[in-house]
């Protein structure tokens, strides 16, 4: 049986990892939650029981100490996996944080009780300059530190930086120096937001005006409140503007999401204080790109979010990129021949203000086929077809990438017959239930045509795949 001294010291780091994972001061324990906590053990259980609760230590440099040991604790349960481990490999990198400050960051993946993991190994301050040099006495110093070896590190992910990359001196070279059998590999979602770059000079204008307009009005406070004021006014939906951030992926598509939305507030609050940008929101031709970009970037955004993930391997990421990438020309072709059903906000503003199409035509038409071009040259070296036996391991397919044992464990594999029945009962089973779910929505969608219907039908639903579930 614990004493209470000992269960207040466990309460204590409950509390303190639960402080950890808000992200909110250490403060909050003694100044918040333990008055509160006392005040309803008092109303709800009694004086004694509120008593108890006060030997429970959460001052600052308490909560403080106390996370300090829940990260100690838990960097070492990972290292004494890395250590146990027979390969790792690892994801670097360098980023400035808002106090000016470079700060390293490394992932690690490894494999452990017949699964890939994925953890965080650590942060670090660079001193200096961020060089490639500085960059790898960090990482080489935590390697030795943590008593891991250089020679279990299979591969290593960048973001493509000189100080990563460079021949000589780069980080990758340096490690290839200690470990010549080390692979390295430029990180997807930073192909893919530097594919994403290549613009027409007509769409990098209305881009340009765009953040210009949304800096003037942000740039005062006076000028946002009454902005905001105005968009009140007009019922527009939103009252403020969002800022662009080269750094930030997904900013160029929400912004540009809401500069259209709000665009007629904008050509009105313009009008006096900025005539060449109220005339840039008047213009139907400049809007109908602006709408264009909404929906490439809105596309753009929802490539770059379905490719992230904590377990997100090269196969799913190369077949959303494949498919994206066929969808752009699809795009091209069909834009070519006057259609533009696949862009919603270009085709609802062509048709309310009644536009042709070959007001972008041209323009649009060109940044897709530059834009498959970038995607194409940025991922000519991802090719999984060597890899299918992981999706499929009973297709009759060649395999050349494993060694002899490892072969021959696959050839054992994929002869079990028992094995590969369930196998494919397994993905019957799960197409079965995909279909049913589908079919069950479209029925539900069409009988349901108020609030109450539809929160019947939810629950209907709700019933289904509980009856379902595999």
């Amino acid at each position: 049986m614990a004493t209470t001294s000992e269960r207040a010291q466990r309460a204590s780091y409950l509390v303190a990892q639960r402080i950890a994972k808000c992200k909110k001061a250490h403060t909050l324990a003694e100044e918040l939650i333990l008055p509160a906590v006392v005040d309803m053990c008092e109303v709800m259980i009694g004086t004694e029981a509120a008593n108890k609760l006060k030997t429970v230590p959460l001052s600052n440099d308490t909560i403080r100490r106390r996370i300090d040991d829940l990260s100690d604790d838990i960097l070492s349960q990972l290292l004494d996996r890395l250590r146990c481990c027979s390969q790792y490999c690892i994801q670097l990198d360098e980023s400035t944080d808002i106090a000016s400050a470079a700060q390293l960051i490394a992932l690690v993946r490894y494999p452990w009780e017949g699964s890939i993991l994925e953890e965080f190994l650590f942060c670090k301050m660079v001193p200096g300059r961020a060089t490639g040099e500085e960059i790898f006495r960090l990482l080489d110093d935590f390697i030795k530190e943590a008593g891991l070896s250089w020679g279990k590190c299979v591969s290593v992910c960048t973001d493509g930086a000189a100080a990563m990359t460079g021949r000589k001196s780069g980080v990758v070279a340096r490690i290839k120096a200690v470990n010549p059998n080390v692979k390295s590999v430029h990180c997807m979602l930073h192909r893919q937001a530097l594919a994403s770059k290549a613009m027409e000079p007509d769409l990098h204008f209305v881009l340009n005006k765009a953040v210009a307009a949304v800096n003037f009005v942000k740039s005062r406070a006076l000028q946002t409140r009454l902005f905001g004021q105005l968009c009140r006014e007009m019922d527009a939906g939103h009252d403020t503007l969002l800022y662009h951030s080269e750094v930030r992926w997904l900013s160029r598509g929400k912004v540009l999401q809401r500069v259209f939305e709000l665009r007629t507030g904008m050509s009105e609050f313009m009008r006096m204080e900025k005539p060449d940008i109220a005339e840039f929101f008047s213009d139907p031709e400049y809007i109908a790109k602006l709408a264009y970009l909404v929906d490439v970037f809105n596309a753009l955004n929802s490539l770059n979010l379905s490719i992230q993930g904590r377990h997100a391997s090269i196969l799913e990421v190369s077949d959303k990129l494949t498919a994206f990438m066929r969808k752009a020309e699809l795009w091209r072709r069909r834009l070519q021949d006057g259609v533009t059903d696949m862009f919603p906000q270009l085709t609802e503003y062509l048709l309310a203000n009644d536009l042709p199409v070959t007001v972008v035509k041209d323009v649009a038409t060109s940044h897709l086929a530059a834009l498959s071009k970038h995607f194409t040259s940025y991922f000519s070296d991802v090719n999984t077809d060597a890899w299918d036996w992981v999706r499929d391991p009973f297709a009759p397919v060649a395999i050349h990438s494993l060694t002899g044992k490892a072969e021959e464990e696959l050839v054992d594999l994929s002869c079990d017959r028992t094995l590969k029945a369930k196998f494919q009962q397994q993905f019957c089973i799960v197409d079965t239930y995909q279909e049913a779910q589908r079919s069950l929505g479209r029925y539900l969608k069409q009988q349901c045509d108020t609030s109450d219907m539809e929160s019947d039908a939810e629950k209907t639903a709700g019933r289904f795949k509980r009856f379902v579930k595999i």
